[in-house]
């Protein structure tokens, strides 16, 4: 039951009517509780007679708000716990049933909120938007009001996300792209400057793959293609979008990195050599903007999230793979891409173990040893499986979806992130007396 105090009434949904805090809450209300999206239908928070409390965690992997609780909602306004009081709006939404078949949907067909977003038209073009972190991005900047386009392998996958950024009263286009292939990227950024009038505001390098393997056990060509994909391919979409940044003298150039681009992952060479190398092309770029200070490049460097990435991985090792915990929500990333797009800054970090891992770069150099060991030690204690190349060289079949579902419900982050610094601090003490061992010897 709804607390009728609030204002809200069974089976309609309500926005926060208020562009500064659009952001905070891109989602919506419904019979008393808080979603991120209508397809989604992954709630986020809920009310407790007139309390609402807002289960999302920040950059660093802690609650928003303390306690969970955001504030209290009465004659539909938000009164959040620092006085701040925000208008709830009904949302008049048309099922997807009804959505128009096209590839693109534009505003008119699906009425959402009167606001027109912190990005209000602004040009964005995706790449891996078909699932995972880049699927939660089209939702973000579609919830701003952000005109996109979207590009993947699959068409069919992609044809969903256009719905669920039309449902969010973005228009949005797909186009079917394999990032491998210059002529599909430079296709890319020419159908995406037609659809943004001439103009590419902010461009996305977020496609990726994986194998995990023994570096010799594992094909080249598998190799060859992580290359292509996480490096190569990136390259490519900046080397694309580059033109229409000079010519406009502004954008945002954002590439989804990895704390990986840190520590190096045994077992990953093709994987950790990409990111390492994404680091270089980033600086190397931001290097030749003198004179463009309206030109940003922005790396985001997330810890593990719970996206379908491993289980789509290349995966060589003749064990199943599971990601390590703790892992966070694939949408902190797209908040944190959206936050670089209003204001850019060079480098972010999603997750407290991203943080970690960064300093045990600086503090540990022998710790990819110490990962190596308990990489192996968790392959040889997961089930046997056969040997395959994923999503490597086609898109992976069955449904697509922003979340991975590793995540087990009832363990908090923050205990698992505390566990998981333990382990590092041990592991980091570990690593400084073997070293101190070996200059004794």
């Amino acid at each position: 039951m709804i607390d009728s105090s609030t204002g809200m009434k069974p089976g309609e949904r309500y926005a926060v009517q208020s562009l500064e805090h659009t952001r905070s809450f891109p989602g919506f209300f419904l019979d008393g509780k808080y979603y991120l999206g209508p397809e989604l239908m992954t709630a986020v928070g809920w009310l407790e007679g007139q309390q609402f409390l807002y289960d999302q965690l920040d950059s660093t992997g802690k609650p928003v708000f303390a306690d969970r609780v955001a504030g209290n909602i009465e004659d539909l306004t938000l009164t959040l716990i620092d006085g701040a009081r925000l208008k709830l709006s009904k949302v008049r939404f048309n099922a997807q049933a009804d959505l128009p078949s096209s590839e693109v949907v534009g505003r008119s067909e699906v009425e959402r909120v009167d606001t027109k977003g912190a990005l209000y038209n602004k040009l964005v073009v995706i790449t891996g938007a078909s699932s995972g972190i880049g699927r939660a991005a089209a939702h973000a900047f579609a919830s701003e009001g952000a005109r996109l386009v979207l590009g993947a392998r699959d068409e069919a996958a992609l044809a969903d996300v256009v719905k669920e950024c039309a449902a969010r009263g973005a228009s949005a286009l797909a186009v079917c792209t394999d990032v491998t292939h210059s002529e599909q990227m430079r296709d890319l950024a020419d159908q995406a400057a037609t659809f943004g009038d001439g103009r590419i505001d902010i461009w996305i390098n977020n496609a990726g793959v994986g194998a995990v393997g023994k570096f010799e056990e594992t094909p080249l060509e598998a190799h060859e293609q992580v290359l292509q994909t996480d490096l190569i391919g990136y390259l490519r979409g900046a080397y694309v979008a580059w033109p229409y940044f000079k010519a406009q003298k502004r954008g945002t150039l954002i590439n989804t990195l990895s704390l990986g681009s840190w520590v190096a992952q045994p077992y990953a060479a093709a994987y950790s050599a990409s990111k390492y190398g994404l680091r270089g092309l980033s600086e190397a770029l931001r290097g030749e903007l003198i004179g463009y200070p309206d030109i940003h490049v922005c790396d985001i460097y997330p810890a593990v999230m719970d996206t379908p990435g491993f289980r789509d991985a290349g995966n060589f090792t003749g064990h199943a793979l599971k990601p390590p915990p703790p892992l966070y929500d694939p949408h902190l990333v797209a908040q944190a891409m959206v936050a670089c797009a209003l204001r850019p800054k060079p480098s972010t970090t999603v997750g407290s173990t991203a943080t970690i891992a960064r300093l045990a770069h600086y503090w540990v150099p022998g710790f990819p040893f110490l990962l190596g060991w308990l990489t192996r030690l968790g392959l040889e204690r997961s089930p046997r499986s056969e040997s395959s190349s994923g999503n490597l060289f086609t898109p992976p079949s069955g449904n697509r979806r922003v979340e991975g579902g590793w995540r087990v419900t009832g363990h908090r982050p923050s205990v698992l992130m505390a566990a998981g610094a333990a382990l590092l601090l041990g592991g980091c003490l570990y690593m400084r007396h073997r070293q101190k061992g070996s200059m004794n010897d």
